[in-house]
């Protein structure tokens, strides 16, 4: 029996570790101990491993990576450590030479031998693990969501994607009704299934798929009715107790869950006279776990009687997105059975615009009334064309006869081999990337189908958002506030006062002061010189009440060169509303769509 120890370095991501969690199942059915940890574990935990498995995600988290992946190295030998992931199988020289590990494993886990064992399992088609989940605190927003793929790969090849890299061959494994009865009869039923597949409409299978999907009870009605959280606790701790893993955390979630359906059921007058006496007894037992073990069904019995059991629709996330080029009558047809919330459509470059359209109309003309378009920027596009066809998308869901709920989601590119996310595409510079990437972080990476925010936030035509990137990164950020101070329409004027060749200027200089400040303080141009100072500005000197904007147009106007009003912010801004109140996929491209 050996001690397993799984790790996911301390990045963000909203999906669990997929490849870890089976990596869990595949060492439970062999009879190791395992355990999963979010980052770098302290030194009592690893000393117990026997092996560490080490999971990777987007390239640009590859520093996060290195320094987790040398944490371990300092307590574990390199013979006992493995990396893999995403990042492991685009970068597997590079991991290999920054840690001297040779145990990199590169795409699918098809094969246990890799791993140095004698048997031959496909590690990749065993079901998750969903129990590594509780070992940590972190919390992934999916978690409670089927993980299912009904095929591999995808036949495209597209430049800016990872999928060839991951996944070379494509090849459909439709066995959805297998991997949900797997999770249903070990961890309970979950209510959405996401499908991340690559491109499902490759699949010859899609009539198969869909009629499965259905089978399962995604239908769009109102048909199923949560478990009891009781129950699926309880389970929980048991397997828990029978892995020999710790369960404390668990046992604390399940009576801090009894005392607050206490507190339910006070309120609506349902007080259960025997539930009462449980809950005392367990609040005041030293042992908890014999106390609720012993009294499990009656407690089951009663949450049951008494909980809540709202019948709702269950919808299927195809995650990685649905190719527009594909999407034809027949497959829509088959794809509208399904409750599809969002229908994720690309809209990757100004050339897709009539497939894109087709797509979407077909869609709607099959009663799919939730769209999200994914939308590649900074790779072979033009700034321009990322308004365009933000306004097209915008522009043909408004258009609908029907009600519709849309949002696009812009994702900037990144070579799927760089470490970071400094790439600026051959038509985008620093300043534009930086703009696009405050007016997001107000919406939280979406642009809603509300025509009224999308022209305010990016302006009416391309010439207006163009000018709009142009600004002070403060003015886009507190737009209404500098709007109503009057130093947005004084910026405005000073800017539609510079020549083109002036404009050029000025914009090289807005790049250059993204690593180099100082550069707002030297001499230009008459007209830049007036123009810089408001690039300086900081919202909190108001705040604060060091400066106003009748001072700032007062010295800008008579050309005093003492700029007391100035001060030169750092780069930690907070996150505001772009409209005053009006709105209060990382990815490698092409690994995942879905973020």
């Amino acid at each position: 029996m050996a001690k397993i120890l799984l790790v996911e370095p301390d990045y963000q991501n909203k999906f669990p570790p997929i490849g870890l969690m089976k990596i869990a199942t595949f060492h439970r059915n062999r009879g190791d101990i395992v355990e999963f940890y979010k980052g770098e574990a302290p030194y009592v935990k690893v000393s117990q491993a026997d092996r560490v498995y080490i999971t990777s995600l987007f390239t640009f988290y590859y520093d996060i990576t290195l320094k987790c992946i040398r944490h371990y190295q300092k307590y574990v030998h390199n013979e006992n450590i493995f990396v893999g992931g995403i990042a492991a199988t685009i970068l597997t020289s590079e991991f290999e030479k920054d840690t001297g590990i040779k145990n990199i494993l590169r795409g699918q886990l098809t094969n246990s031998r890799v791993l140095g064992y004698n048997e031959e399992v496909n590690i990749d088609c065993l079901p998750l693990d969903y129990d590594i989940l509780d070992d940590v605190s972190y919390v992934y927003q999916t978690s409670n969501s089927y993980f299912i793929y009904t095929s591999r790969g995808c036949k495209r090849g597209c430049e800016f994607c990872a999928v060839p890299t991951l996944e070379p061959e494509f090849f459909t494994t439709n066995n959805v009704i297998q991997q949900v009865k797997q999770v249903d009869e070990i961890y309970g039923q979950k209510r959405n299934m996401l499908i991340m597949d690559n491109n499902t409409l490759f699949s010859e299978e899609l009539d198969s798929i869909v009629n499965d999907i259905l089978s399962l009870g995604f239908t769009g009605e109102k048909n199923y009715i949560s478990p009891n959280p009781f129950s699926i606790m309880i389970k929980k701790i048991k397997r828990r107790k029978k892995l020999i893993i710790s369960h404390n955390k668990q046992l604390d979630d399940t009576v801090n869950y009894l005392n607050s359906f206490y507190a339910i059921l006070k309120n609506k007058g349902n007080i259960s006279k025997k539930y009462f006496e449980l809950i005392e007894c367990i609040n005041n037992s030293d042992t908890v776990w014999q106390v609720i073990k012993e009294n499990e069904k009656e407690l089951t019995a009663i949450i049951e009687k008494y909980r809540s059991k709202p019948k709702v629709v269950r919808y299927i996330d195809f995650n990685q997105g649905i190719d527009a080029r594909l999407i034809n009558n027949e497959n829509c047809t088959l794809l509208a059975k399904l409750p599809i919330r969002p229908f994720r459509l690309a809209y990757d470059k100004i050339g897709d615009t009539k497939k894109f359209f087709n797509a979407t109309k077909i869609a709607i003309k099959k009663n799919i009334c939730h769209f999200s378009s994914y939308m590649l920027y900074n790779f072979e596009d033009r700034p321009t064309e990322l308004w365009t066809r933000l306004n097209n998308a915008i522009t043909l869901y408004n258009n609908s006869t029907k009600k519709l709920s849309a949002f696009s989601f812009p994702m900037k590119y990144a070579p799927i081999d760089e470490k970071d996310r400094e790439y600026i595409g051959k038509y985008w510079n620093k300043k534009y990337l930086s703009a696009v990437n405050i007016i997001l972080n107000v919406t939280k990476g979406v642009v809603a189908k509300e025509l009224d925010f999308f022209y305010e936030a990016y302006g009416n035509n391309k010439n207006e958002y163009l000018q709009i990137l142009t600004m002070p990164d403060e003015f886009i950020r507190f737009r209404h506030f500098f709007r109503d101070n009057g130093l947005l329409n004084f910026w405005r004027d000073l800017y539609n006062a510079l020549t083109k060749r002036e404009r050029k200027k000025l914009l090289k200089i807005l790049c250059e002061i993204k690593s180099d400040r100082m550069k707002l303080s030297k001499h230009y141009s008459q007209n830049i010189d007036k123009i810089l100072p408001l690039y300086a500005i900081n919202k909190s000197q108001f705040d604060r009440g060091e400066i106003t904007a009748k001072s700032i147009i007062f010295k800008i106007k008579e050309n005093k060169k003492e700029n007391s009003f100035i001060e030169l912010p750092s780069q930690n801004y907070p996150i505001n509303s772009l409209l005053s109140g009006d709105v209060k996929r990382k990815r490698n491209i092409g690994i995942t769509r879905g973020q």
